[in-house]
């Protein structure tokens, strides 16, 4: 397993690091645990090993796209506006791989799965931006659909339904974990903007103690999340064990918040 996800690294890598753009904006970021999500998905169902590393590739290359455009600059010297200028173009750079890519792969249904995929993505980011929840359990279904949407549109695609809804727990499990370190370190993010918003902040007596509570309505939605996650791991009977020691690390970070909290 790990050397397969080696090969399909190497293969996203060659397409996305561009000498020029390299200069100019970060170096993409390649998610290993989407990486490993993907081809654990795909595990059993009789794809050719070229069969896999095209799905995957064409995957990871929209996720590229997405997150570049995510995290676009906003500068506004001359540098950094060029540096904003060029993180667009590669984030559109990146799409056009994804599109060419498909398109050479003759697979239409693949293509109108992944196009619903990213409508999905950008319509629930939008969603957060603007923070209008009635609920935190609505927020977090649009947290879910941006880490998700992609992923749960491939699974989908191959009728793995267990695999859909498990995906959408991961993938949300491991967002939520980087908001709460991300909070933690910089007091903000649009997450916890969000959960603000849904606070009833007359319990509160002052910045920190906000805080605390923000972070204990976090950890309340791991610790579901987590026991979710483990009454549906008997229906992925073919889970292999680079995914299932994951898992234990996502959960043994869970299971230090609990005792702390």
């Amino acid at each position: 397993m790990k050397n397969k996800i080696a090969e399909i690294r190497a293969l996203i890598e060659n397409k996305v690091l561009h000498p020029y753009l390299l200069q100019y904006i970060e170096k993409p970021h390649i998610d290993e645990d989407k990486l490993l999500l993907l081809v654990s998905t795909m595990e059993g169902l009789g794809l050719t090993d070229k069969e896999m590393k095209n799905y995957a590739l064409t995957v990871m290359l929209v996720q590229i796209a997405l997150d570049i455009h995510e995290h676009v600059s906003n500068k506004q010297t001359h540098s950094g506006l060029k540096a904003r200028q060029l993180t667009v173009l590669a984030g559109d750079y990146y799409s056009g791989l994804y599109y060419k890519h498909l398109a050479e792969s003759d697979d239409i249904l693949m293509i109108r799965s992944l196009s619903k995929g990213i409508k999905e993505v950008n319509e629930h980011k939008t969603f957060l931006y603007q923070q209008e929840f009635d609920s935190i359990g609505a927020l977090l279904n649009s947290l879910k659909m941006v880490e998700a949407a992609l992923f749960s549109k491939l699974s989908d695609y191959f009728g793995r339904s267990a695999w859909t809804t498990f995906s959408g727990n991961f993938l949300l499990l491991k967002r939520l974990l980087k908001e709460r370190s991300e909070y933690i370190e910089y007091g903000k993010s649009p997450f916890f903007d969000a959960l603000f918003a849904l606070s009833d902040k007359s319990v509160c007596r002052g910045e920190s103690d906000l805080k605390q509570i923000l972070l204990q309505k976090l950890d309340q939605q791991l610790f579901l999340l987590e026991q979710e996650m483990k009454k549906k791991l008997d229906s992925l009977i073919d889970m292999n064990d680079s995914f299932k020691e994951r898992l234990e690390e996502l959960f043994s970070q869970i299971k230090i918040l609990v005792e702390e909290g």
